[in-house]
């Protein structure tokens, strides 16, 4: 296969740095971006830079539609054209929905949906033209439950990940592709502060001074149990459908790691649970003789892909 041109957003560490490098190690062109990245990385000068697949850009995902798409211009002048997009940039913030600030209520919004959204905005003209191209967006387990203190992230994974699936319903007929990762735990910087907002703000109330001490107190958050360094192989093999992907359908939505594995089982087998002993209440508002939806909304909405 002819290597890759990949863009990457958030790339300054963690899962974004290590996709990057893990491509262009491998002879893949990467684009990394991320917030400054090029004063706080080794630029391709430097004995340090990991090698010349690799280019760093500035990009903020925060900033103005048209501040992302000059970015994107001068990504697509590098190389002509780019293959995948892989929304990266992400940011965690943890405090009671009641007392959140809406600075930071709004900012975790901003990096981890609508800075996905600006960006794939700004890519996808040319791919469409092209007729080809993937789009990745890194999720979490997480937007599939609630968790005390973590509201505002999960709300967006969750708002995340049914962008990525209509999105696929969208480019799809275009020869292009939508792919969600919903990861578990990894080692990462995703709960360093951001722009000097801590990750935690304390909760005011006693009484969430007291339920936060019961949930995260004690032992406190175990180890994460993904292994970051192989995180990259994972997304590879999904986007080019090789080693454990080869000869499966490209896929909607993917599940990485382990405890993300359990959590969206759970969530899934809870979820059936709570539809069969509802369901009399479920039908009780619906019209003498119309059940359901079409087969048009069913077959319009499935996850797998029957092609």
């Amino acid at each position: 296969m002819a290597p890759l041109v990949w863009l990457l957003t958030g790339c300054t560490s963690g899962s974004g740095l290590a996709l990057a490098n893990t491509l262009s190690s491998h002879g893949d062109l990467v684009i990394a971006t991320g917030r400054s990245i090029t004063a706080r990385l080794p630029p391709p000068s430097h004995p340090n830079h990991p090698n010349e697949n690799l280019t760093l850009l500035d990009l903020d995902v925060t900033a103005p539609p048209s501040a992302i798409r000059a970015v994107i211009e001068h990504a697509l002048s590098l190389h002509g054209r780019i293959d995948v997009l892989v929304n990266n940039a992400g940011v965690s913030r943890m405090a009671p929905l009641e007392e959140m600030e809406e600075g930071m209520l709004r900012g975790v919004f901003e990096v981890n949906l609508f800075g996905a959204i600006k960006v794939t905005q700004a890519v996808l003209p040319s791919m469409r033209a092209r007729k080809q191209g993937t789009v990745v967006f890194v999720g979490a387990g997480m937007g599939w439950v609630g968790l005390p203190g973590l509201g505002a992230y999960t709300m967006t994974k969750a708002a995340l990940s049914l962008f990525a699936e209509s999105l696929q319903k969208e480019i799809t007929p275009f020869g292009l592709r939508s792919v969600v990762f919903e990861l578990g735990g990894f080692d990462s910087d995703l709960m360093v502060p951001r722009e000097g907002q801590p990750f935690a703000q304390a909760p005011e109330a006693d009484e969430y001074v007291e339920l936060f001490g019961k949930v995260y107190g004690g032992g406190g958050i175990p180890p994460s149990p993904g292994d970051v360094n192989k995180l990259p192989q994972a997304i590879i093999d999904v986007v080019k459908g090789e080693g454990l992907a080869a000869g499966r359908p490209f896929p909607v939505r993917v599940v990485l790691g382990p405890d993300a594995l359990d959590l969206v089982r759970q969530k899934c087998s809870e979820q059936l649970q709570l539809l069969d002993a509802w369901e009399d209440v479920s039908l009780s508002v619906m019209y003498e003789g119309r059940r359901g939806p079409s087969k048009w909304l069913m077959d319009g909405t499935s996850m797998l892909n029957k092609s």
